[in-house]
């Protein structure tokens, strides 16, 4: 009987033995495979990683060349090169600072320095008559031509940048928002009146208005303008600014209707054409020696 269990026992502990075995077996199994797909799922990232991404290289834009008055002459001549400088205030520094205008200002110092040097350099101060000429007839514009504006109509063009002019004898143009006259800050028709010897009066619209108005809109701010400048004698030739400086499609039509050839942006340029003779760049000057504006 002993012998018996004995065996019963012997043969328990192999079975358990062999359960154990299988097991470890079947863990074995599974361990490899998870191993061996986790060495593949680290081989692939590593190939991810380590492979460079190959970019195409960017293509080089090239600088724009400038166009050279000969090639603008061809496209829309007749040319010429004139230096448009473009003015506002004329005031003292302080004065500038108390009322926020500095950013359009030029001391009255800095403004005299710049017709002498003009002087210095033999400048010739021109006159929208001989620009129109030059347009209209092609009488030769002389060299290093010079024109001088002053935007807004201001009171210091008459208190300060005039004294200077005549100074020098110089001419220049104004241009007029005709509606903002006689009001605190800005010229009066007695001023205008007063510097028609060597100033001459154009047309700014008549309350300073923007080009990208309506087209009714500019028609009646022009047009005003054109209206009070012209009963006033200061309208003989027909010359613009855009106020803000930028045309547009609805203005350049007005101005072509109501006889006007000529028209400036504030688009710096120098280069002065027949064909583009609405759309007219200039040079803005600051509290800097003319130089420093390519002159």
């Amino acid at each position: 009987m002993k012998q018996k269990k004995n065996k019963f026992k012997i043969k328990h502990i192999w079975i358990f033995f062999g359960v154990i075995l299988l097991v470890f077996l079947g863990l074995t199994v599974k361990f490899k495979i998870f191993s061996s797909e986790i060495k593949s799922e680290i081989k692939e990232n590593k190939e991810i990683e380590v492979t460079p991404t190959i970019m195409a290289e960017p293509t080089p834009t090239p600088t724009p060349k400038p166009i050279s008055l000969e090639e603008m002459n061809a496209k829309y001549g007749p040319c010429a090169k004139v230096f448009v400088l473009t003015y506002h205030h004329v005031q003292d520094e302080e004065i500038a600072k108390k009322r926020k205008q500095t950013n359009l200002n030029v001391t009255p110092e800095f403004f005299r320095k710049h017709l002498q040097y003009l002087k210095d350099k033999n400048y010739n101060v021109i006159g929208m008559t001989d620009l129109k000429n030059f347009f209209d007839n092609g009488t030769a514009l002389p060299s290093k031509s010079v024109l001088i504006t002053l935007d807004d109509g201001y009171k210091d063009n008459y208190e300060n940048a005039y004294p200077i002019l005549k100074e020098f004898g110089y001419r220049a143009t104004i241009f007029i928002p005709t509606g903002l006259l006689n009001n605190s800050d800005y010229l009066t028709w007695g001023d205008l009146e007063n510097m028609k010897d060597l100033v001459y009066m154009g047309n700014h619209t008549w309350s300073h208005q923007s080009s990208s108005g309506l087209r009714e809109k500019q028609d009646q701010e022009i047009g005003l303008a054109d209206k009070q400048l012209s009963e006033h004698g200061f309208n003989n030739i027909k010359i613009f600014a855009y106020p803000y400086g930028k045309p547009s499609s609805n203005s350049e039509d007005v101005l072509k209707n109501k006889g006007y050839e000529i028209a400036f942006t504030t688009t710096h340029g120098t280069i002065l054409c027949k064909k583009k003779s609405l759309e007219l760049p200039r040079v803005r000057i600051s509290d800097a020696p003319l130089s420093n504006f390519g002159l």
